[in-house]
């Protein structure tokens, strides 16, 4: 790696590094001796996860003209990916006056529009060049419905979920999911979040990372995070953001939609939590879960 890296930049020097507690990453900063420039290699575990990042960094935000890493090089054995750095820090690591706040989160708003700007004729996972990864999905709502389903069996199978919990899951999936219907598969980032955010102290948004959950789904799916967390702490900054994406608040069949896209965020994030030992955000989960349940009461 060392070698491919110096082709491209010459030699570099290890900064720092770091991992998702995941596992589905590993990164390193380096600095290039040369321009004493910052760059990050990142490491893949799950081709897919490579694969949809260095789509959407190649494909979908230079064609848009959005801040985001850009890619120096990439390779496959091992699966990794050079990368420039989007200067600012993390917005989640920051602590925002309310003018800086509301300036990040319209500006989220309107960049993540941008995004969603860009179409498609399936729903799935895209390779480097374009092509589907697997098997695609031309029906928003039972591609939204068959992954909450499955979740659901997957919970079951590992007794996750109480009678209650499977009947409102199915209930959801069936409900809320039905709202999706005629929504056009789009480029989705499905880890927006303001740790994923870069900016600067007053607020001004400097580019999106993380793009390794990336493929085309319903814009829903980059809508729902929020809900049971940062806007349940500060609600006034959905209006910031949804200022910033459409101009107004969900009308009543966005909102349905993210209720489906919750419900799948939640269910699932129940069953991987456990599956990989993460019992706190697992907990989180279950919480947004049952939040959804008293909702709909």
């Amino acid at each position: 790696l060392t070698d491919w890296i110096e082709d491209i930049l010459d030699p570099v020097q290890i900064v720092s590094c770091s991992a998702h507690d995941h596992g589905y990453s590993q990164l390193w900063r380096l600095q290039a001796q040369s321009s004493q420039k910052f760059f990050w290699l990142k490491c893949h575990q799950y081709p897919g996860k490579w694969a949809g990042e260095v789509h959407a960094l190649t494909q979908w935000t230079p064609v848009l003209g959005l801040a985001a890493p850009q890619v120096y090089g990439y390779r496959t054995d091992p699966l990794a990916v050079l990368l420039s750095e989007v200067d600012g820090e993390m917005a989640s690591t920051l602590s925002l006056e309310s003018e800086a706040e509301k300036r990040l989160w319209h500006a989220a708003g309107e960049y993540l529009a941008r995004l969603h700007t860009l179409e498609n004729d399936w729903f799935g996972a895209a390779n480097p060049d374009g092509t589907p990864q697997g098997a695609t999905h031309p029906d928003p709502v039972k591609f939204v419905q068959v992954s909450i389903e499955s979740r659901l069996v997957q919970g079951i199978e590992q007794g996750l979920f109480s009678s209650a919990e499977q009947e409102f899951i199915q209930y959801g999936a069936h409900e809320w999911a039905a709202a999706l219907a005629g929504e056009a598969p789009r480029a989705i980032h499905r880890d927006y979040s303001p740790r994923n955010w870069m900016s600067l102290p007053d607020g001004q948004l400097t580019g999106v990372i993380d793009f390794e959950h990336a493929r085309w789904d319903v814009r829903a799916a980059d809508l729902n995070r929020w809900w049971d967390t940062d806007f349940v702490i500060r609600p006034h900054l959905a209006e910031y953001f949804f200022d910033g994406y459409q101009g107004a608040m969900p009308d009543q069949k966005l909102w349905a939609q993210i209720q489906a896209l919750s419900l799948l965020g939640a269910a699932g994030g129940v069953v991987w939590a456990t599956k990989v030992g993460d019992a706190p955000f697992a907990q989180t989960n279950r919480e947004a879960l049952h939040r959804l349940m008293g909702e709909d009461a």
